[in-house]
Order: structure tokens, then C-alpha cells, then sequence
């Protein structure tokens, strides 16, 4: 356990070095943001989805990655087919960039798997190798989401490669708060130089948002010396409830509300991303 371990840290270590340019904290190219929990059911993929809307309405190249290897659900919260399946590349049959698969103008989706046998027997090493292989692919965008998957193993794996920032996604639980916290903690042992966002998900309101992420920003404060940044509440919002049930609504089916209206704002200023300039171009693409 202790070996496997440390042949983990090694990789994350050598990929932070090899992805950074001379700022030493910055990862170089796109901005790539995580979307994690410590709890499953908050709501992090639908997040992750409208948040790439957002941005592709702003005019980018998004890549939207699902970073959950064997549990894989955006491409059916999208209402596509994925064109390949990461067991293929894990034998060499393809290349990380034949996985992309076009979901709407700009927006392309890096699917994950589900059920698939070899990668169940994966390890934590292999796991973040896998990863690292699909990261060369995000050069080719403006702006990379990554759906993590829940629990802590997941966040971490996909934090370390090329991430830029974290925004945990919690809703107004006290357990969705627990996990919350212990990712928060997690993190800040394995990616310290990593910014986190806090998100309240499914709150009655602003107020009951912010004191979700008042809570959080208390304990990382005071236990971890840690500052996290209030990034917004998403109130319960019926036109994402019905989104949800229809794949491929999500894109067209949540314009207008609340959460189409914070998200939006989001998106706008609260990443601080970089203007627009001469994108990268894919062969073949939108």
C-alpha cells in the first residue's frame, strides 16, 4: 500500500511540474475547472453541464470531461452516443482524441465508461495514468469542466492533473457539509496551491446558500488555515428538476430562472478567465 502510494504522488507530482509554465502555480494552457463533492447526489453533474452551456454561450471551445472512469452518466444526462469507450484506448486501439465526441456547437464531451471490467480492477496509479493520458486532449479548447466523480479518491485524481480550480458542490445538509469539509481538507493536503469555490446546490434561497459556505469557510479557516472563496447558490429551480428527466434537455431546457440567471453570472466574471483570443482549432471540428 505504501509503495503504491508513493508511485501516486510521484505521478502527480511529475505531471504538476510537467504541465506548469514559469508561474508556479498557474498549470499552462485552458482553464480547467472541478466540479466535485464529497457526498454523491448534489447535484455535480448537472452543474458541470450548465456551466459548460454558459461558457460555450460566451463564445468558447468547452470540453466537458467526466471524470468518473466507470460510472459514467453525462453522456446520458446529454442524450448522446460516445463514439469510443476508454477500455479501447486502455489496449492502444485508440488515442485519447478519438474519444472526443461533439455535443453541440463548441461543446464536446470526453466520456467516461460504465461497468467496464478492466477498469474495476484499476488501482490508484493506474487510475491517475489513465487520466494523465486523457489530459493531453484539453489543449485543444478555450475552457475544460471536469465532473469528478463522488467521494474523495476521484476529486483528488482529477485536481492534480492540470486542474486550475476546484469548486466543491454542496447542498444545505448537514452530512452534504461533513463531506464537504473532508474533501476541502483532503485537498488541501494533496493540491495546496489549488483555489476552492464553494457552490450550495438546491438552497430555499441566497441566505441559506451562504450560510452553507459561511459553515465551511469557518472550519477551513480555523482547522486548516485555509481560505475558500464563495462562488454562489443555485436555488430549487422546477425547470431543472424536469430537465434532468429528458437526456439532452439540460443544453436547451434550463434558459431561463434562477439557476440559468446565477450561472450565467458565473460564468461571466467569477472564474476571472482569460478574454477570448485565437482558440485552438480541433481537425474535423465545429
Amino acid at each position: 500500500m505504501s509503495d503504491q502510494a508513493a508511485q501516486l504522488r510521484a505521478i502527480m507530482a511529475a505531471t504538476r511540474a510537467n504541465t506548469r509554465s514559469h508561474d508556479p502555480v498557474t498549470p499552462a494552457g485552458p482553464p480547467a475547472i472541478v466540479v466535485g463533492s464529497g457526498k454523491g447526489g448534489v447535484g455535480k453533474s448537472v452543474v458541470s453541464v450548465l456551466l459548460a452551456a454558459q461558457l460555450v454561450e460566451q463564445g468558447r471551445r468547452v470540453l466537458l470531461v467526466d471524470g468518473d472512469q466507470n460510472l459514467g452518466s453525462l453522456h446520458v444526462l446529454l442524450g448522446v452516443r460516445p463514439v469510443a469507450r476508454l477500455e479501447e484506448m486502455l489496449n492502444d486501439s485508440i488515442a485519447p482524441r478519438d474519444m472526443l465526441q461533439p455535443v453541440g456547437e463548441r461543446l464536446w464531451l470526453l466520456p467516461a465508461d460504465s461497468g467496464a471490467e478492466s477498469l474495476y480492477a484499476m488501482g490508484s496509479v493506474d487510475r491517475a495514468r489513465l487520466h494523465h493520458r486523457l489530459s493531453t486532449v484539453y489543449d485543444g479548447f478555450d475552457a475544460v469542466i471536469i465532473d469528478a466523480g463522488p467521494g474523495i479518491e476521484s476529486v483528488v485524481r482529477v485536481s492534480t492533473m492540470r486542474a486550475t480550480r476546484l469548486v466543491v458542490v454542496t447542498v444545505p445538509e448537514p452530512a452534504a457539509l461533513t463531506d464537504a469539509y473532508a474533501l476541502i481538507k483532503i485537498v488541501n493536503l494533496q493540491v495546496p496551491e489549488l483555489p476552492i469555490d464553494i457552490l450550495a446546490n438546491r438552497a430555499m434561497d441566497e441566505a441559506e446558500g451562504r450560510a452553507c459556505y459561511e459553515r465551511l469557510a469557518t472550519a477551513a479557516d480555523r482547522f486548516l488555515r485555509r481560505e475558500v472563496r464563495y462562488l454562489g447558490t443555485l436555488v430549487e429551480d422546477e425547470s431543472v428538476r424536469m430537465a434532468v428527466r429528458e437526456p439532452g434537455r439540460l443544453l436547451t431546457g434550463v434558459k431561463s430562472g434562477p439557476v440559468a440567471e446565477e450561472m450565467a453570472a458565473i460564468a461571466a466574471d467569477r472564474f476571472e478567465l482569460p478574454a477570448l483570443a485565437g482558440s485552438a482549432r480541433l481537425t474535423g471540428g465545429h
